[in-house]
């Protein structure tokens, strides 16, 4: 503005260009000040234009000009006289956050297709008394900000996370979610490193949050190399300073998502197992979860953070003295127990998925089965939905009636235990004595799984299942072969298929197989384990396979 009133205006920008700058200047240097206002020239100087980047002026042409997105293209926050301009962020969000988030532990991504969700007619009263503390718990006296929600082995707290993540998004109460996994496919999902620029990427995608988005987007631009700090200080650059910034927008707050969801945070595995130098530590697994509880306390109870905070894991010992501890009378805690009548949940879910199994197989007789047999299934899965899940797997893999009958015996045997566990261990049991192994070895199929699972906890990405058919096949064809007997617990893709995965369907498998007392004669030790694994190798080696020797090259460093 000069000393008339006028703007003065520059070449480059939307308003009447009048002069160019008094004296040749370049991008990234200092520029002549003060900027005063002159008569235009007949012509104006050439002008060097570009579409992709801007471009300097020629040293042999000191008056030509810059053109492209931005006049000041290097520059942020320039004053000349009495104009204030800035050219912002010099990269997308997504491209700064790509590379740190881990994409598939989303409630609802590609990854999880196959993740357990409950029953439409069961779980219902847990569920509503999560949704329910999600939207009306602003109202308590002493608001709880964290919800934990702990139980056995088995019981269904994924489902029952995955289920109220649902439900959340569809009614527009979802801030984000991350789905901890020990043995899925992707490494990351194993660590915390991706947690915080996950969390804050899925926040910024909700157009109610555009103003907390952009704040993100000059956080990361002014500090890129947050990445490779500490939870709590991502967690304060990354969400807690960008929500700071918005917080005169409090009276929309009634329209923003309520909740943030974690689900798993037992899986979590120590950084230091994995392949990346950066995210190298000394802590171990344990300690990791706890940094992660008390990442998300800080989170929780900061006057800017707008969100509540539900946790879902099961109860290991650093946990729960977590929240008996530091996280005393700030949380509440859920135990999926008697009190939400998990029995008649389970007949439930058995009722409905016989009378599916009877429509494709074409049973007639709708008393399939009997409801004394039915009793005695829900009493056989004392309150674990892993139990009826596997069972309705089992009988769906052969004749159901044959296969059902086979159940029920097992049952019977175990009538009188008081191993909480001891039906499923049957169940296990009998399954896995139906692989194919050999006659000279016994255990080949048990040894094959251990193989596999410890891989799962290793850390790293996960191979796919055409590394383990190089690894342990001696003929063409022999994993599909051998584990097919057992696909209710496992699932191999075709040899067709060279990228998939091999997928345990849940944890508690791998539970039944590193316990001794619970596997009895299958169990195989580290010894045994370790004995295998290194004849494999030498076997390869044997074959002179190059596309096998490189991959088992990187099987070993790990």
């Amino acid at each position: 503005m000069n000393s008339q009133g006028q703007t003065a205006s520059l070449p480059g920008f939307a308003s009447d260009v009048d002069a160019p700058p008094a004296t040749p200047w370049f991008p990234g240097s200092r520029p002549p000040m003060p900027l005063t206002h002159t008569a235009a020239p007949a012509t104006h100087p050439p002008i060097v234009t570009g579409h992709s980047y801007p471009k300097r002026a020629s040293l042999s042409n000191p008056t030509s000009a810059v053109a492209g997105t931005s006049y000041f293209p290097y520059s942020h926050h320039v004053n000349i006289g009495n104009l204030t301009t800035s050219s912002g962020p010099t990269k997308r969000l997504f491209d700064y956050l790509n590379l740190h988030i881990t994409h598939g532990a989303a409630h609802d991504s590609d990854e999880r297709s196959n993740a357990p969700a409950c029953h439409e007619e069961t779980r219902i009263a847990i569920r509503e008394d999560i949704v329910s503390w999600i939207k009306q718990g602003e109202g308590d006296e002493e608001p709880e900000k964290i919800m934990w929600l702990s139980g056995p082995a088995g019981c269904g707290k994924t489902a029952i996370a995955g289920s109220v993540a649902e439900t959340c998004k569809e009614e527009c109460l979802l801030a984000a979610s991350f789905f901890f996994s020990s043995f899925s496919g992707s490494a990351e999902r194993r660590s915390k490193r991706g947690l915080i620029a996950t969390l804050a990427y899925q926040m910024s995608k909700h157009e109610v949050l555009h103003r907390f988005k952009s704040c993100l987007h000059a956080a990361v631009d002014r500090h890129p190399d947050i990445f490779s700090k500490n939870l709590k200080e991502q967690a304060k650059c990354l969400i807690l300073d960008p929500f700071k910034e918005v917080q005169f927008e409090r009276e929309n707050w009634v329209h923003w998502p309520k909740v943030v969801i974690i689900d798993g945070l037992d899986e979590v595995v120590a950084a230091q197992n994995h392949y990346a130098a950066e995210w190298q530590s000394s802590g171990t697994s344990e300690v990791d979860q706890v940094e992660i509880l008390s990442t998300l306390t800080a989170m929780a109870y900061h006057p800017a953070f707008p969100f509540r905070i539900f946790v879902a894991s099961r109860p290991e010992s650093n946990i729960s003295n977590f929240f008996a501890t530091e996280a005393q009378g700030t949380a509440m805690c859920l135990f999926l127990d008697s009190k939400y009548k998990p029995d008649a949940d389970v007949e439930r879910f058995l009722m409905s998925k016989f009378a599916h199994i009877r429509r494709c197989v074409g049973i007639s007789s709708s008393s399939w089965p009997r409801q004394s047999a039915l009793d005695r299934l829900v009493e056989m899965s004392s309150g674990q939905f892993i139990v009826p899940t596997t069972i309705i797997r089992w009988v769906e893999a052969g004749v159901p009636q044959v296969q059902l009958d086979e159940v029920l015996k097992l049952a019977a045997s175990n009538t009188g235990t008081k191993n909480p566990f001891a039906t499923l261990d049957a169940l296990y049991r009998h399954i896995l004595q139906r692989a194919h192994s050999t006659d000279d070895d016994p255990h080949l199929v048990v040894k094959w799984i251990m193989c596999i699972t410890s891989a799962m906890g290793s850390g790293r990405r996960f191979p796919p299942a055409n590394f383990w058919r190089k690894f342990l096949e001696n003929v063409e064809g022999e994993l599909s072969y051998r584990l097919g007997p057992i696909s209710s617990l496992i699932f191999v893709p075709s040899p067709e298929d060279t990228s998939s995965l091999i997928t345990i369907y849940h944890k508690s498998f791998t539970d039944f197989l590193s316990s001794p007392t619970r596997c009895g004669d299958l169990y195989i030790g580290d010894a045994v384990h370790t004995s295998f694994v290194s004849e494999r190798i030498l076997v390869v080696l044997k074959s002179q396979s190059f596309f096998a020797l490189i991959m088992f090259c990187n099987f070993i460093a790990r």
